[in-house]
């Protein structure tokens, strides 16, 4: 698994924090907000960031079921990162 900060981009009011990319399979942690924090900040954003896309990956091995609904998915990948 390849892990890079890159700039996702402009979400407006929502904050994209990371993606996952199976194809990499690669985490992309967005640079716009992870260069706005302080090093601890950063550091707890990184580590929550790659859990909760790890929880993605899982999903996308077969080593956990895929939640249909996708607010529902993003709220399991959320409680797995703590």
């Amino acid at each position: 698994m390849k892990i890079e900060f890159a700039d996702l981009g402009d979400w407006g009011d929502a904050e994209l924090r990371s993606e996952y990319d199976p194809q990499g399979p690669v985490i992309r942690i967005n640079s716009r907000v992870a260069d706005k924090l302080s090093p601890e900040e950063r550091a707890d954003f990184v580590k929550r960031a790659i859990a909760h896309e790890l929880y993605h990956h899982m999903e996308h091995c077969g080593e956990l079921p895929v939640i249909a609904d996708r607010a529902a998915r993003e709220d399991a990948a959320a409680r797995y990162s703590g």
